[in-house]
């Protein structure tokens, strides 16, 4: 353990040198590399420069070879020898001199190939010759006027242009003889630059060969001694790990042996399948090619539970495709077909293989067979459905026997009242009627009592209306909705609006007692919760369904339907919750719509 401690030690010591030589060692080859593209630079520069001064020197040279040719053609034209071969010359050479001229003055001419003239000592040459220059053209020009006119040549005048030209001559000759001069003094000067610079140059070069050598080879040079010194001690220590690594293979070899003993037992308890990175099927064992009715050839390749019966994409490539996830193990239950159609369910357990870099590269795939228990738990849920649906219908034949008895008793207690109760009291209040009319003496004490009376049988009456009224049964649904209209106005400050667009023909009596009932309910919260000033009541229907909708401007409430109309919650809401049943007993639905500040909303639809 010791050795391992040590040379892992070594190592990190020698990676630490080996990147700071690398490290410095590359910043050497770099300076060298950018001090020799640096110094190629500078020479090419050079050459270049070279280059353009040699084709200007040449160009100024032929400068006074023009001027000469000028100066002879004239001459020749002047002594009258071959006039029309000279006259040409003559003007060929004059443009041919002018055009150099103009090149070599401002530079950065494309027909002569010259750079642009930026040396300030060589324009203030060329003003030196522009005197003798413009003088040499005019002249040159008259001449040339002279020679093409029509009239007969003028001797005087010809004579005095090539006197103007040779008087001009030395001095143009003169002043492009500096210009020369001028341009190899750069030329030197250039030179000159070029060899300290390379001087400089390969003083760097060398102080970094030094450096390099003094700060990388020397210290690797000294870390290569010390490296084979230990590797001698190294041998030594390798052959008593060659036989502790002996015996750590025959324990290995055991550990090989009991995890095929596993992957065996695996391998035949199970379903195991192997997919590349991206969910295909690169192995599959015989049992998973068993469930699924394809033999591994056919599986190769294919996408992991690729349904053929619906051409879905499993649900497993969720996790698969999710590249924050996929690194995770997934479990899970799939519904796949097999080859001929048949269904079948697996508990499915994906795991990823990760490779030394820590990329996934690979799943690994378990499956058990769980077709029948989910055959067995979708037998149990049918069977709970079909036991809901028939306590649900037993609970509507019952809620509906309930409503239908409490309307029975409604009418039960209503007649007994109104024909019991009703009458002894209208008798009572005759005889009072009566007493008063004989003992005038009394005054007011029976004038109350026959008040109170009165006020005692009209609450009475309310009451025997509220249970059932008769007007219902009498003149149908239109006919109770305004009387109920009319009683709400008459015991409130609330204005009532009705909107009554019901088809003249009768609707069934337990519709239009379902409607009543719900409307009744649902006024009654308004009057006695929301403090709204105004109701709108709206009641209509087609060939199929009754509709009702009551809105009110009060105060609202916060509506939650799952807590307001389910029994195991608040119990102030049994008069939203009757409403409902009522509704859905008849086949309907209601929907509330409340918000705090903005009112309350009832809609009903029940079918006729």
């Amino acid at each position: 353990m010791k050795f391992f401690t040590k040379e892992i030690g070594i190592v990190g010591q020698d990676q630490k040198l080996f990147k700071y030589s690398a490290y410095m060692y590359a910043i050497a080859l770099s300076l060298i590399a950018m001090i020799t593209i640096l110094s190629q630079i500078l020479i090419q520069q050079y050459l270049s420069s070279q280059m353009t001064d040699s084709h200007v020197i040449n160009i100024a040279a032929r400068q006074r070879t023009y001027s000469q040719s000028l100066s002879k053609t004239a001459l020749l034209i002047e002594s009258g020898t071959d006039i029309e071969t000279n006259r040409k010359e003559f003007a060929n050479i004059l443009r041919q001199w002018q055009k150099s001229h103009e090149a070599l003055k401002g530079g950065g001419s494309d027909f002569m190939n010259l750079p642009a003239n930026d040396r300030q000592e060589l324009k203030e040459m060329f003003g030196i010759i522009e005197s003798p220059y413009f003088a040499i053209v005019e002249a040159s020009n008259k001449m040339l006027k002279e020679l093409y006119s029509p009239k007969a040549i003028d001797s005087m005048n010809l004579k005095a242009n090539i006197r103007t030209i040779l008087e001009n001559e030395r001095m143009y000759l003169l002043g492009m003889e500096l210009i020369v001069f001028d341009y190899d003094r750069f030329y030197r000067n250039g030179v000159k630059r070029l060899k300290e610079i390379e001087y400089i140059l390969l003083y760097i070069v060398l102080v970094s060969l030094f450096l390099e050598a003094v700060f990388i080879f020397y210290p690797l040079a000294i870390r290569v001694k010390q490296n084979m010194k230990d590797l001698v001690e190294s041998e030594t220590t390798a052959k008593q790990l060659a036989a502790q690594l002996q015996e750590a293979n025959s324990i290995r070899e055991q550990s090989h042996k009991e995890l095929r003993d596993i992957n065996y037992a695996l391998e035949k308890a199970t379903y195991v399948v192997k997919t590349d990175q991206y969910g295909h099927i690169i192995y599959a064992n015989d049992k998973y090619c068993h469930v699924t009715k394809y033999n591994m050839g056919q599986l190769i390749g294919k996408p992991l539970f690729y349904n053929n019966m619906g051409g879905k994409e499993s649900i497993i490539y969720e996790h698969i495709n999710n590249q924050e996830r996929r690194k995770e193990v997934w479990q899970g239950e799939i519904f796949d077909h097999a080859s001929d159609g048949t269904g079948f369910w697996l508990d499915v357990t994906m795991m990823p293989i990760i490779d030394n870099k820590g990329a996934l590269y690979q799943f690994l795939v378990v499956c058990t067979d769980i077709t029948k228990r989910k055959n067995t738990e979708r037998e149990l849920l049918l069977l709970t459905e079909e036991k809901i649906k028939r306590q649900g219908a037993e609970q509507k034949i019952i809620s509906y026997s309930i409503i239908n008895g409490q309307e029975k008793e409604r009418t039960r207690i209503a007649a007994e009242i109104h024909d019991g109760i009703g009458q002894m009291l209208t008798s009572l209040r005759m005889k009072m009627e009566m007493i008063e009319n004989k003992n005038k003496h009394l005054g007011g004490d029976i004038t109350e009592l026959t008040d109170l009376l009165q006020m005692v049988i009209n609450e009475t009456k309310k009451i025997c209306s509220d249970l059932l009224p008769s007007v219902l049964d009498d003149f149908g649904l239109s006919a109770a909705i305004r009387e109920l209209q009319k009683m709400c106005s008459t015991t409130t400050q609330m204005s009532f609006d009705l909107d009554d667009e019901l088809e003249p023909h009768a609707l069934p009596r337990e519709v239009e007692i379902g409607v009543f009932r719900i409307l009744q309910e649902g006024l009654n919260n308004a009057i006695k919760h929301s403090k709204a000033s105004n109701v709108f009541i709206h009641i209509s229907n087609d060939e199929k369904n009754v509709y009702l909708f009551v809105k009110d401007n009060g105060r609202g409430f916060d509506f939650d339907e799952k807590k307001l109309l389910n029994r195991e919650f608040i119990a102030k809401s049994n008069g939203l919750r009757n409403m409902k049943e009522r509704a859905e007993l008849l086949g309907g639905k209601l929907v509330v719509q409340s918000k705090i500040g903005e009112g309350t909303t009832l809609q009903v639809q029940i079918p006729i």
